[in-house]
């Protein structure tokens, strides 16, 4: 019985030293690894980085904005960090980031349609910041507020990664480890699709017909931004022509300071992926027009 217990415990004492090691490894490979998503490659940037153009928003960022094309047109900064599912407080993390690495903003881009409606957070950035809550005031605060599982994600050893598996497994650790290459230029941000909108889904879209009275995100990106002297815009990307839009866009005007509506610009619908983003070409004829309108 004794030998049993005794076994046990060395067991028990050999399996806890090796999620420490795990976490440990897991840890430090993630936070030193060429970037592989957007959260990384803000922590990546040098301090003081002067940025003239910073653009904030979902996949309708992401998918949409050509920092290339506005770079050759203003011989300006300009970077997409649009990231796909992200929300309003996901938006408002990046930037307390950029001001955390006391990057220079000139002007500030956050794109707003019916995200507008929420005030939690995206599942894909709350992963993106699991491996730094230990060691980042900003994305450890961040978590602390919204993640449900954050006091075993910080105290138990490992957890935070094998319960992420998913984004942050053994397929990601090995792609980071050994500097895999994504297909994204994180320098530039813009993520290409290629497709054509089908038949008949040109009414797949459609915004709510309710908004709510204010997005806390809002007011604080507005009071960051205050502080910091960043002028900050905000806008609706591009719909297709069969946007069912309930005229919330018209109520979201009248909550959002310096907001364009560019839901109507695009009005071929070739230049669609789907009724919600466009396609690459699409992405071509809308940053130009969003150069023009403004005035960058």
């Amino acid at each position: 019985m004794k030998t049993f217990i005794r076994n046990l415990v060395l067991i028990t004492i050999g399996i806890i030293v090796l999620l420490y090691l795990l976490d440990f490894v897991y840890t430090k490979v993630y936070q030193n690894a060429t970037p592989r998503n957007k959260t990384q490659y803000i922590l990546s940037l040098e301090e003081g980085t002067d940025i003239d153009y910073v653009f904030l928003g979902s996949s309708r960022t992401e998918n949409f904005i050509m920092p290339s094309i506005i770079k050759s047109a203003t011989k300006k900064e300009a970077i997409n960090l649009g990231t796909q599912g992200a929300r309003l407080d996901d938006m408002t993390v990046f930037l307390k980031l950029l001001i955390g690495q006391k990057i220079k903003i000139k002007r500030l881009f956050i794109q707003v349609d019916y995200i507008y409606n929420f005030e939690s957070s995206s599942d894909i950035v709350r992963a993106q910041a699991l491996p730094y809550i230990r060691s980042n005031s900003i994305l450890k605060s961040y978590m602390k507020r919204v993640d449900s599982s954050y006091i075993k994600n910080y105290y138990v050893p490992f957890y935070r990664y094998a319960t992420n598996d998913y984004r942050l497994g053994f397929r990601e650790f090995f792609a980071s480890a050994f500097s895999k290459k994504t297909k994204i230029d994180f320098k530039d941000g813009f993520v290409p699709l290629y497709n054509v909108i089908k038949k008949g889904e040109e009414h797949a879209a459609g915004l709510p017909e309710q908004i709510i009275k204010s997005n806390k995100n809002i007011l604080e990106i507005e009071a960051l931004c205050r502080v910091n002297n960043i002028e900050v815009n905000y806008f609706c990307s591009p719909y297709c022509s069969g946007l069912i839009s309930n005229n919330y866009l018209s109520k979201l005007n009248e909550k959002l300071p310096n907001f364009k509506d560019f839901s109507r610009v695009i009005k071929d619908d070739s230049l669609f992926h789907n009724c919600s983003h466009l396609n690459l070409d699409g992405a071509k004829a809308f940053t130009n027009h969003l150069i023009t309108a403004f005035n960058l």
